[in-house]
């Protein structure tokens, strides 16, 4: 399939961008207690407690017949309590982020894809780092935002650029396993990795974010914060081999990235296999997410 070029001057288009989305005060509050390692429960519940949609939710999962609690849980303390603080923040971050873009729901790069792919990405990640036997290897709660976050520049592209992003849409969708980046190089003049970290800079979102949003796609990267861009490319490769597609089309765990983490394959397959176990739960999330 021929793709006709779209390339354009990303950066005087982006300065001439009237209304840039602005992180949700909710999420830069979670954010800042997330780093707080002296948080309480308390100081989260009076966060989430002032988001109607973060609050139905943790309440609705704690309700749900996945905790399988013997009653009802109608306090937000019972059910961050039951559901776990991580999972409590993770859950209102995203969506906290999801509220701030509206994009087609169909197609490789739409609503619906993305965040599947991100949401099962961002749990992959996080159960990878609470596996990776280092003493200074990755923050589960980065680990998880990284994972979120790391393809946030197709949610950018078709907010502020929507022709552009209908192009690109469709022009992978007519293909059977795209090279994601060539491709955008081809039609556009820039990835969605580098749109996404101009926008993550503007939010002062943790350089552990931007170094893995950056470099997810380099094998080789080793600069700072190295160990969260390279779970991320692992949790692409470990996520497409199980149909979950993302932006890559390889299924390739590089050895060196498993030995630079201290992982192997035994913890690869352990890790997917608890992923999965949680299935139902990640796709109540991103049902919500996307309607």
């Amino acid at each position: 399939m021929t793709t006709t070029s779209l390339k354009f001057d990303f950066k005087t288009k982006i300065a001439q961008i009237n209304e840039l989305p602005t992180l949700p005060e909710i999420a830069r509050q979670l954010l800042e207690l997330q780093a707080n390692p002296n948080a309480s429960v308390q100081q989260l519940v009076d966060i989430i407690e002032n988001d109607p949609v973060s609050s139905t939710q943790i309440l609705k999962y704690a309700n749900s017949a996945f905790f399988n609690s013997a009653r009802k849980i109608e306090s937000l303390n019972d059910a961050i309590n039951l559901f776990g603080y991580d999972n409590a923040i993770n859950c209102s971050l995203s969506l906290a982020t999801a509220k701030k873009f509206a994009i087609p729901l169909a197609g490789p790069i739409g609503m619906g894809a993305i965040w599947k792919h991100s949401i099962y990405s961002a749990h992959l990640m996080q159960i990878l780092a609470n596996k990776i036997p280092l003493e200074n290897g990755p923050r589960p709660g980065l680990a998880y935002l990284a994972g979120l976050l790391h393809n946030f520049g197709y949610l950018l592209l078709g907010h502020a650029f929507p022709n552009e992003f209908k192009q690109l849409n469709r022009a992978l969708s007519g293909m059977s396993a795209p090279d994601v980046i060539q491709v955008e190089s081809n039609l556009l003049g820039i990835q969605h990795y580098q749109l996404a970290v101009w926008l993550m800079r503007k939010w002062g979102l943790p350089t552990e974010i931007l170094a893995a949003v950056f470099e997810h796609h380099n094998e080789t990267f080793r600069g700072k914060h190295w160990e969260y861009a390279n779970l991320t490319l692992l949790a692409d490769r470990i996520l497409f081999v199980h149909g979950i597609m993302g932006d890559t089309d390889n299924e390739e765990l590089p050895p060196r990235i498993l030995t630079a983490l201290n992982i192997d394959h035994i913890i690869v397959q352990a890790a997917t296999n608890e992923l999965m176990k949680n299935k139902d739960r990640m796709d109540g999330l991103i049902d919500r997410l996307i309607n």
